[in-house]
């Protein structure tokens, strides 16, 4: 009798949890739980920038997300509509319901599948695993952006992995979409000539002059895809800085003449925030036949130093180096066994000098996320407080060299040992490679020059032109391989460049945005004696714990018989 009442005693009690459970699921499965970001760079939690631009929507922008519904979806993406949808949420709640979003299953409807394919969304092929079977599966999942009558934007492809670079592909497209026009970047940035010898040797034989390619066609392909209308200019009369420009950008100029200069002093002066990247030296790598390189440098001038002495800046002529260096590969033609071989040797030389996390400042937004920085062949920077002072320009250092950096006069000839090995040398520790200066820059000095004439350099100078003051900011650094292909993929050199014409040109706004980007950071090359030091801990430390504790217990137990014997022998007597 007791069994069968403790029997429906237990059922009574199951029935009833059943159905308290179901109550309480039914009454609190619409509300929204909580979520807690764990990651150091608060990588799932929207910005300060992102809450800006959103909170700042006054008219609706409609975002749509194409997912196939869970039932169809892999094993490792059946979270992935929640995922989204969750932070979609956010940023609606974020806009005040200015940002408006639906979710779409379009796996069955044949009609929304033909819209989509018109608007570039497409499924794709993701690996699926089913109990033991590893298969295919064509799945949707996509964002469209939709604001007022503009070309919808498209986010492609949606996974797990893009999570937490979600905000900055869908704020900065919310961001891009409101702007009235695309931001305007006028593009300085010379083409690599044909050397006049060898373009007279193909003239002399009748040749057409090959056109070598275009190294800084990675920029403007790389702000294209960020929506800047980059315009490429030659800074000539035909081809001037556009008058709606929102920043300009002067890569690695030669030799420019007084007119040039005077441009960017104009449009530094109006308000036009600037990226300089000027080159002084380059270096040539010849194979020596005892093996290894001769290196030897060259030199050569940006026109800009007169303007920015006006500012109380330069760029070191010194050439510098840095025991902090890259590894880079120089193609070689080898001689083995009387075949001419083509191959490719690493080179570690110091002016291939590696910016690393502790010398790039963290104060400003520009910066504080990049944690290297590939700064090849370039030379240090110079400026003069009491002149800055003057003008009220402010500046700060974006980045600077390690402590073991050194500098030597410029020498075209080949370098030796000595000259790159750092034991010997006066070391200049933390020299600036780039400034950020900011301030209302002064008007060119002197009247405007004229426009050289072809073979005419002794035009005469035009009448001095009407400016307009207003406040913009300089970014100068002595690299300007720092931004040319294939460098600018080296380290974070490309985020470097986004970030600066993000602040020239959208005043800051995405920057934030994209410093929440996953940050790639590197470990700090150890010495010799670190590394045995951390071996010795890494390898040694359990098996030392392990001894430590058997040598103790084994005093502990000698002391025990010891006490236990003395026990029995005062017992005995």
């Amino acid at each position: 009798m007791k069994r069968l009442n403790f029997r429906l005693g237990f059922g009574l009690a199951a029935l009833l949890l059943i159905g308290v459970a179901v109550v309480v699921n039914s009454l609190l499965g619409d509300l929204r739980g909580s979520r807690l970001d764990l990651t150091e760079d608060r990588l799932f939690t929207l910005s300060e920038s992102g809450q800006k631009i959103l909170g700042g929507l006054a008219v609706p922008v409609q975002v749509k997300f194409y997912v196939t519904r869970v039932d169809k979806m892999p094993t490792g993406l059946k979270t992935l509509e929640r995922d989204v949808s969750d932070k979609l949420r956010d940023y609606a709640d974020a806009s005040d319901g200015m940002l408006q979003f639906g979710v779409h299953d379009p796996s069955d409807d044949e009609e929304m599948q033909q819209l989509l394919q018109s608007k570039g969304v497409r499924p794709f092929q993701v690996q699926s695993v089913d109990k033991d079977e590893i298969g295919v599966k064509l799945i949707y999942s996509a964002i469209t952006l939709a604001y007022k009558d503009k070309p919808e934007e498209l986010l492609p492809q949606v996974l797990p992995q893009s999570l937490s670079t979600l905000e900055y592909e869908l704020v900065s497209r919310v961001y891009r979409l409101t702007q009235e026009k695309r931001p305007v970047v006028a593009l300085f940035a010379p083409r690599p000539q044909l050397d006049p010898q060898m373009a007279a040797m193909y003239m002399q034989m009748g040749m057409q002059i090959p056109e070598l390619p275009d190294t800084w066609e990675s920029v403007q392909q790389l702000l294209s895809e960020e929506h800047y209308d980059v315009r490429r200019i030659e800074l000539t009369q035909d081809s001037p800085i556009p008058p709606d420009a929102d920043a300009l950008l002067v890569l690695g100029p030669a030799n420019l003449d007084a007119r040039q200069a005077w441009e960017i002093g104009r449009a530094l002066h109006e308000g036009v925030g600037a990226v300089i990247a000027v080159q002084n030296h380059e270096y040539d790598y010849q194979s020596d036949p005892r093996g290894g390189f001769r290196i030897a440098a060259q030199q050569r001038a940006s026109g800009l130093e007169e303007l920015l002495k006006e500012y109380g800046l330069a760029v070191r002529q010194e050439m510098l180096f840095d025991n902090e260096c890259e590894v880079i590969s120089i193609p070689s033609t080898r001689s083995v066994m009387g075949m001419r071989l083509q191959t490719a040797e690493p080179v570690r030389a110091p002016m291939q000098i590696a910016v690393r996390g502790e010398q790039i400042n963290r104060e400003l937004e520009m910066t504080n996320r990049i944690e290297t920085l590939f700064y090849l062949w370039g030379t240090d920077l110079a400026k003069d407080p009491a002149r800055l002072a003057g003008l009220n320009l402010g500046s700060r250092t974006l980045f600077s060299t390690s402590q073991n950096s050194w500098r030597k006069a410029f020498s075209g000839a080949p370098l030796v040992q000595a000259d790159v090995t750092m034991q010997g040398q006066k070391l200049e520790p933390t020299l600036p490679l780039a400034f950020l200066v900011d301030g209302q820059f002064p008007a060119p000095a002197g009247a405007r020059p004229a426009w050289p004439a072809a073979g005419d350099s002794a035009a005469a100078a035009e009448p001095p032109a009407s400016l307009k003051a207003a406040p913009s900011q300089l970014v100068l650094t002595g690299c300007g391989k720092l931004f040319e292909q294939p460098f600018i993929q080296a380290g974070q050199n490309a985020m470097l460049l986004l970030n600066a014409v993000d602040a020239l040109a959208l005043e800051g706004d995405l920057i934030g945005i994209r410093s929440k980007l996953i940050t790639e950071r590197s470990i700090k090359p150890l010495a010799a004696g670190q590394k045995l030091a951390y071996r010795i801990f890494t390898v040694g430390l359990v098996p030392l714990l392990f001894a430590f504790y058997g040598i103790l217990r084994l005093v502990m137990r000698r002391k025990e018989t010891a006490a236990y014997q003395a026990g029995l022998a005062g017992r005995a007597r």
